[in-house]
């Protein structure tokens, strides 16, 4: 379980994540949605420690952050919305390379099966470089759960992908879930989302306003219209409940 109490993120003058207070269970599988700029990615890195709160504090298993860092960052396997790799390495040296990186020895059999479910086998001797970009966001979501982390952290995991690339990352991330992995993504696609999520947590005006289920969001879905009537970008996404 994580926990955030009061947590807020400013980076100089400038405000990205409003004070707030919200448990994350272990186990669940979370969508993340609302408007550009409303701090979900931010939001990621204060949970992955790559940031730290400017106010607040962060707890894993009831401990704080600074206490156990170490085995948060153990835990936690992150994807970041940027794709993160050396094209001018095949697929099957990009994995060894970030294999080698790791501090713990990584499951060769999950590794495998990873690879197989996102059908990377195909494309192993090929340099990342010369890959569509469905093809390098499987590249990337596999060197960042290599580890085989209880806790997932992807942002935006299918971003401009092929409807084909986007089943296989469904269908992995599914199984990571019925393995009992924690699975905290940022997406703005309701097909993925409803394919994957047991709850969403929304953000508008830098921080969380609503977390739970799609039928406690849509009984909901008008008060929160009528609370943040100027965001026009909030009724797009809602629009599709």
């Amino acid at each position: 379980m994580i926990q955030l109490d009061n947590v807020s993120k400013r980076y100089r003058r400038k405000q990205v994540l409003d004070p707030f207070s919200l448990t994350i269970q272990e186990g669940s599988s979370i969508g993340i949605i609302g408007p550009n700029g409303a701090g979900k990615s931010t939001f990621l890195k204060l949970i992955a420690s790559l940031e730290k709160p400017s106010k607040g504090a962060l707890s894993y298993e009831g401990q704080p952050y600074k206490q156990v860092v170490k085995r948060v960052r153990s835990a936690i396997g992150y994807v970041p919305q940027d794709i993160a790799l050396y094209e001018e390495l095949t697929v099957g040296q990009q994995i060894a390379f970030w294999k080698k990186l790791e501090k713990t020895k990584v499951d060769d059999d999950f590794l495998k099966r990873m690879v197989e479910t996102l059908r990377l086998d195909e494309v192993m001797d090929q340099p990342v470089g010369q890959l569509s970009g469905g093809w390098k966001r499987k590249v990337n979501l596999c060197v960042g759960l290599l580890k085989n982390p209880s806790i997932c952290l992807l942002d935006e995991p299918t971003a401009g992908v092929d409807l084909a690339a986007k089943e296989d990352i469904i269908a992995w991330l599914k199984e990571l879930h019925q393995q009992g992995k924690t699975l905290l993504y940022i997406s703005h696609d309701w097909y993925e989302l409803r394919k994957l999520s047991d709850e969403y947590l929304l953000f508008a005006e830098k921080r969380p306003v609503f977390q739970g289920t799609e039928t406690a969001l849509i009984r909901q879905k008008e008060e929160l219209l009528q609370s943040f009537d100027e965001q026009k970008d909030l009724r797009r996404i809602l629009q599709h409940l």
